[in-house]
């Protein structure tokens, strides 16, 4: 059943929801441990991210309504924000850039303005009620974040990338970060100019889309690297930076109509006018987009009404699960490497990115078994991973066995190892 990854729950999606469930599971102290989809997955998608998990064995209760309303199947709304697309007039490659907006804010987290993915791209954020500024070129990124929250009244937020490679954040006229991209935006990113949200795919390490919760107003882009007296004035008295920026947005009409000389007009998509900074912004609520941030060892939080299971404790792990056995306080679990981002390759192959199919290949080669397999120790309590032990080979599925304080494993090639105290390992 487990062996194929399009089987993790026998092909029927509604068992992760009400049960702990997986493609190898093991049970005892209490809980279910297991390897299976992340709940976000438990519907068959293109792509498929698991998850290690310690669950309670006990039925989930079931909300009043949950199963008339649906619950669980469906995926979250985009939710409000503008997009610009991605016109000829604003393809950032080999530029400069200067990017600026007035924000207003109650909400610690969301996008102000972004461009790109997960291969080039650049973009404004608050993390924690701080100031990000992001760079993406080739695969690699660089994020500068700002001193002080900015919850609260209006904030003037710039982002300047120069073509020397140096990054600059601004906050209320003051430098409050800087540092070193690893380069110039390589090419015209696939995914197109965004504000309030970052729809599609991300710049930084947040979970698309990301969503502001507040007001925005007076967005500039600009293909030049402001100075810190451009920047300055700019917050003192209103000055514009540059005679010829490519993107005015005011939202004074109610529209995002571009009043630079460029008109690159954007599309709303549930925005609202609000009082601004100057005349008119436009509001945009968080409150019914997912807002997780993802990263390896950071999957704690689910997408809510996906899956009524309430685990103990998730982690990512760098591995492949293909064998498990509960021993003590430790979990052991044994397989080939993990070493792609199932998403972030997705959109990579979407763009159609040559450097990924050199990561396609040593993922191929790790399941094949050609770089060996890892064994690892995590503790129960916890998930955190105690020990690895680096291994020649793969396990055969479900070879991974316990007794008298051993670990024996039954390997692809023939072998049966032995793990524990006065072991020769063969």
């Amino acid at each position: 059943l487990g062996q194929s990854f399009a089987g993790g729950h026998g092909g029927y999606y509604q068992a992760g929801r009400f049960a702990p469930s997986g493609r190898i599971m093991v049970n005892g102290d209490g809980y279910v441990y297991g390897y299976g989809r992340k709940p976000e997955y438990l519907r068959w998608t293109t792509t498929l991210e698991h998850q290690l998990f310690a669950a309670p064995p006990e039925p989930p209760e079931i909300p009043d309504g949950f199963l008339k309303k649906g619950g669980g199947g469906g995926a979250a709304a985009s939710g409000p924000f503008v997009s610009f697309g991605k016109p000829p007039g604003l393809d950032p490659s080999g530029k400069a850039l200067t990017m600026e907006a007035w924000i207003s804010t109650t909400k610690p987290k969301g996008t102000i303005m972004a461009r790109g993915g997960p291969t080039d791209g650049f973009a404004l954020t608050l993390e924690g009620g701080r100031a990000e500024f992001h760079v993406r070129a080739k695969n690699e990124l660089k994020t500068i974040t700002g001193g002080r929250r900015l919850v609260g009244g209006w904030h003037h937020v710039v982002g300047v990338l120069t073509a020397d490679k140096q990054m600059r954040l601004y906050v209320d006229g003051e430098k409050v970060a800087d540092g070193e991209a690893p380069g110039l935006i390589n090419k015209d990113p696939a995914q197109g100019l965004e504000v309030g949200g970052d729809d599609g795919s991300a710049v930084g390490n947040y979970e698309s889309p990301n969503p502001f919760g507040g007001v925005i107003d007076e967005v500039r882009l600009y293909f030049i690297a402001a100075t810190d007296e451009q920047v300055e004035k700019r917050f003192r008295n209103g000055d514009e930076i540059a005679p010829d920026p490519v993107l005015v947005v005011g939202f004074d009409d109610g529209t995002a109509r571009d009043f630079s000389t460029h008109r690159h007009d954007g599309t709303i998509n549930g925005g609202k006018p609000f009082e601004g900074k100057v005349g008119q912004g436009m509001q945009f609520t968080s409150g019914n987009r997912r807002n997780a941030a993802k990263g390896k060892g950071n999957n704690s939080t689910q997408k809510p009404g996906e899956s009524l299971v309430q685990p103990k404790w998730t982690k990512d792990v760098p591995i492949y699960v293909r064998a498990m056995v509960l021993a003590g306080q430790n979990l052991f679990i044994v397989g080939p490497p993990d070493i792609i981002d199932e998403e972030s390759t997705f959109r990579k192959l979407t763009e159609r990115d040559a450097e990924v199919q050199n990561l396609l290949k040593q993922q191929d080669d790790a399941i094949e078994g050609k770089t060996g397999g890892q064994l690892l120790a995590v503790n129960i309590d916890s998930g955190e991973i105690e020990h690895t032990e680096q291994l020649g080979t793969l396990p055969a599925w479900d070879g991974l066995s316990g007794a008298n304080g051993r670990l024996f494993l039954s390997t692809l090639d023939g072998q049966v190892m032995c793990f524990g105290q006065n072991s020769s390992n063969n």
